[in-house]
């Protein structure tokens, strides 16, 4: 890459507006009016070679972060996918799990989108169904585009097709009008401070309004009850594609082949704060839902949610805040910009969970010094679907080594498919080596992934077999007697396993 280089002399670039500027803005006043309230329109229209002594290289998605990239760190975030989440797994290499995805196609997949619902409760300025807030005509914070159709490209990137922008308050009012069966993005800014609120809709997502959808507006803040997010894919060639996912989280992917839904799993059971403040008086908002929902993608949305708010003022918020969440997918958010901590990811929160209040935290150990706790909790993660034609295989942890398990079982004589032998390991194991702790000539041995292991006395011609039940972290086998199953009554066996 190489820096630009500019003359300085005030011709480096070009600019562009609208058509009707001078009916728009007839005077010199009317012109400088439109600027400092930060409403005139205009575009970049280019670079003039002539204002430059070396042109830069450019700042884009080819030279930041190409698809390339983010398939080869198996980036689950995609399309949306930043510089500082590739940083994050180079920055995590010795703690990152690794799966391999298989793709066969036996024909090439044109890249394309499906819409997905996400008639979750979006809350803007503490109104329901929040769309965004447009702000006024004369402070615009906030702009939606609409399209009426969409371009995916091979990579997977959404472009709206011939988009109109919308901003000013007073186009709130005609919102269903040019909402409907559209497709949107939008984006905000913040002119001299006049806060409208954040967006109610991520960014850096596209979404599309069915037709059926019920538009209102309370005042510049439109409320749509219907929503679907645009999931778009990439082109998939002809043939056996193998990239590999990656992941701080273990429970980020899930493992197997053919069209397995998308689901979630909870975490350890752990306690923490679920809010903390600075000072008293500090408000947190504890958003809780009985069930949660998982896209295919594996974004997890609470359902029905419902909301308690309570301040880091003293313990009688404690018994309110237990009734509300006990038993509930929750989420919590709070005033972190006037001295509160940023929140609470998705937790599961058991029926027994106790939550009480603290004071002096810092000297407790806590961030803050007031908040509240609860004695039990699971983060919850989502994980995507495996398509059809995909098998996705857990490789392992790149900064862990090869280990070595050992234990003891004793026999009970028992045998058969009825009367399994399992042993418990830390993780699916390459081999396992099991012989009687007497020093009886017995042994057997198990490789992974095969679908039996032999069990013989030593230099024997003559080998039995076993048949392995399960080859997970509780690895099973039986055989047809107690001797070859090495199961004999009272005799004590030991099993080396290599991880």
């Amino acid at each position: 890459m190489q820096d630009a280089i500019i003359k300085g002399i005030g011709n480096s670039r070009y600019l562009k507006t609208v058509g009707e500027a001078l009916s728009l803005y007839p005077t010199y006043e009317d012109f400088m009016q439109a600027m400092v309230a930060g409403i005139f329109p205009v575009d970049f229209n280019g670079i003039n070679k002539d204002g430059w002594t070396q042109q830069g290289t450019l700042l884009n998605k080819a030279n930041l972060l190409s698809d390339t990239v983010i398939s080869t760190l198996g980036l689950s975030t995609g399309a949306d996918s930043t510089p500082n989440d590739a940083f994050n797994v180079l920055a995590n290499i010795g703690n990152v799990h690794v799966w391999r995805k298989t793709v066969v196609a036996e024909e090439e997949v044109p890249a394309g989108y499906k819409l997905v619902d996400d008639n979750t409760d979006r809350t803007l300025d503490d109104v329901p169904n929040a769309l965004i807030n447009l702000g006024n005509s004369n402070q615009r914070t906030a702009y939606i585009n609409c399209a009426d159709s969409i371009t995916v490209d091979d990579g997977g990137g959404i472009s709206l097709n011939s988009a109109t922008t919308h901003y000013q308050a007073n186009d709130a009012l005609n919102a269903a009008s040019w909402l409907r069966g559209k497709y949107i993005k939008l984006y905000y800014i913040n002119d001299f401070g006049n806060w409208f609120g954040p967006p109610a809709l991520d960014q850096n997502k596209t979404y599309y309004v069915p037709n059926d959808a019920q538009i209102s507006v309370n005042s510049a803040t439109i409320i749509v009850d219907k929503l679907q997010r645009v999931d778009a894919y990439p082109l998939t060639p002809a043939g056996t594609h193998i990239t590999y996912l990656t992941s701080v989280n273990r429970n980020a992917y899930q493992e197997g082949d053919d069209a397995k839904e998308a689901g979630y799993v909870l975490g350890d059971m752990v306690s923490g704060y679920l809010f903390a403040s600075a000072w008293t008086g500090n408000a947190s908002n504890y958003y809780y839902s009985e069930t949660i929902k998982v896209s295919d993608t594996g974004t997890l949305t609470q359902e029905n949610v419902k909301s308690y708010t309570a301040n880091a003022t003293n313990d009688s918020w404690v018994s309110n805040i237990q009734s509300a969440i006990r038993g509930k997918f929750i989420t919590v958010s709070g005033e972190k910009d006037n001295g509160g901590s940023e929140g609470t990811n998705l937790v599961y929160i058991p029926d027994d969970a106790i939550v009480s209040y603290f004071e002096n935290g810092v000297s407790l150990g806590y961030p803050y010094n007031y908040g509240f706790l609860v004695s039990k909790m699971q983060q919850v993660t989502g994980y995507p679907a495996i398509p059809a034609g995909t098998t996705i295989d857990y490789l392992g942890v790149l900064g862990e080594k090869v280990s070595v398990e050992t234990g003891s079982y004793t026999g009970t004589g028992t045998y058969g498919s009825s009367n399994l032998n399992t042993i418990h390991l830390s993780r699916t194991p390459k081999l396992v080596f099991i012989t009687p702790y007497n020093g009886a000539n017995r042994m057997m041995l198990f490789v992974f992934g095969g679908n039996s292991s032999f069990s013989g006395y030593s230099g024997s011609a003559s080998l039995s077999y076993q048949q392995i039940v399960s080859d997970g972290t509780d690895f099973s086998w039986y055989a047809n007697n107690a001797d070859i199953q090495l199961n004999n009554s009272g005799t004590k066996y030991v099993y080396t396993a290599v991880i």
